[in-house]
């Protein structure tokens, strides 16, 4: 049975650009914080790429994010365009994810207007959404959001709102925010946000400086200060991870590989990635590692793909759709490695197994602020 195809594909995870105007400290994209990773291209999706992403022909498909692994997609200047197109030739409701510091209150009020469509969509969002990250208040938001500006992003939330965007506030949690999470769901709510969700890191499991700091950097490589996960046991992530340590050591045992996979996207969201140089991969994390291979497991997961396929075998800019989807890696060959030790893709054991699926627990809902039922489950996105 192929892994997905255009019959039961419901949701599209993109990046339209990996060009970001932050340096989120656990973001890849940059070190800890500094100067962008060595060996980040920079790369942007063409409109030719966004009519051939956003195929008419998937004809179930429920929901499109707007979601970078290294990018923001405000940051692309046809990001409006792009939402255009992906409205035009879908039926599919749009989450906007952003921190919401780029472009203009002009640019926000337009964006609110593309997704202030009001139709009933059959799906748990029901609307359009625009995701903003907002890690605190005026004194914090940019100890974690480096080089962003709390005032401007309320100023474009405002905007965005005041067109009709639905909008929903997402606080990632740390020691020097914990503190003001009741006052960030009070002024989302004045604000006219819809939801606020609170989101639980687990990347201070694999910080250099041990599980209780993470470092952050300047340009120039040197330490400023580091980041402390929260004292409240109700906003850390409890995930108890028996294999991420040895999996970035590079040594997967073999009661590591006897576990069994259960990937998000296949069983739970039906869900598909395109990165920012219009390549398909099964996920975000898969894409990640191909991008940035600084760790055993993207160097594991760089070595599988190579020694089995062709250069370009999933770009939308050399085939289309159904013939990319009926590529073995697609249509067989991840599938099989689930059910076989020694085939197993590290990162799909660090991600989605048994005993290591740190997605699912970073999300913490929190009631409605807008008199609306908050049902939906969590999107699965990076937590960054």
């Amino acid at each position: 049975m192929a892994y997905q195809n255009f019959t039961t594909l419901e949701e599209l995870h993109v990046e339209v650009t990996n060009r970001c105007n932050a340096a989120c400290p656990m973001c890849s994209r940059n070190q800890f914080g500094g100067k962008d990773a060595e060996g980040l291209a920079m790369s942007d999706w063409t409109s030719e790429d966004a009519e051939k992403v956003f195929d008419p022909q998937f004809l179930n498909l429920k929901n499109i994010l707007f979601c970078g692994t290294h990018g923001d997609p405000a940051a692309h200047p046809n990001a409006l365009p792009f939402v255009e197109i992906a409205k035009k030739q879908t039926n599919a409701t749009i989450e906007f994810y952003s921190n919401g510091s780029a472009r203009s209150k002009s640019w926000w009020a337009e964006l609110g207007k593309l997704l202030g469509d009001k139709s009933q969509h059959q799906y748990y969002r029901k609307t359009d959404l625009g995701v903003f990250s907002i890690d605190g208040l005026s004194d914090t938001n940019s100890i974690y959001r480096r080089r962003t500006n709390f005032e401007k992003i309320l100023e474009n939330a405002e905007a965005f709102i005041s067109t009709g965007g639905h909008a929903r506030w997402d606080f990632l949690v740390f020691k020097h925010n914990e503190h003001q999470i009741e006052d960030a769901e009070k002024l989302a709510k004045k604000v006219g946000f819809k939801h606020f969700r609170i989101r639980k890191t687990s990347r201070f499991s694999r910080s250099p400086a041990g599980p209780n700091k993470y470092p952050v950097w300047d340009r120039e490589g040197n330490l400023e200060y580091y980041l402390e996960p929260p004292e409240s046991k109700q906003f850390q992530n409890q995930i108890k991870n028996k294999v991420e340590k040895p999996l970035y050591q590079g040594n997967a045992t073999s009661d590591i590989k006897a576990t069994e996979i259960r990937c998000l996207n296949r069983t739970q969201f039906q869900r598909i990635y395109v990165n920012a140089r219009a390549e398909v991969h099964p996920c975000c994390f898969l894409s990640s590692d191909m991008y940035l291979p600084l760790s055993p497991i993207a160097k594991n997961t760089i070595q599988w793909i190579e020694n089995r396929y062709k250069k370009d075998f999933n770009s939308l800019r050399t085939q289309n759709w159904e013939d990319l989807l009926q590529h073995p890696f697609f249509a067989s060959d991840l599938e099989q490695s689930w059910h076989n030790s020694d085939e197993k893709l590290y990162r799909c054991l660090r991600t989605c197994s048994t005993v290591s699926n740190p997605i699912i627990s970073q999300t913490q809902d929190r009631p409605a602020l807008q008199g609306e039922t908050n049902k939906s489950p969590s999107n699965g996105k990076k937590s960054v």
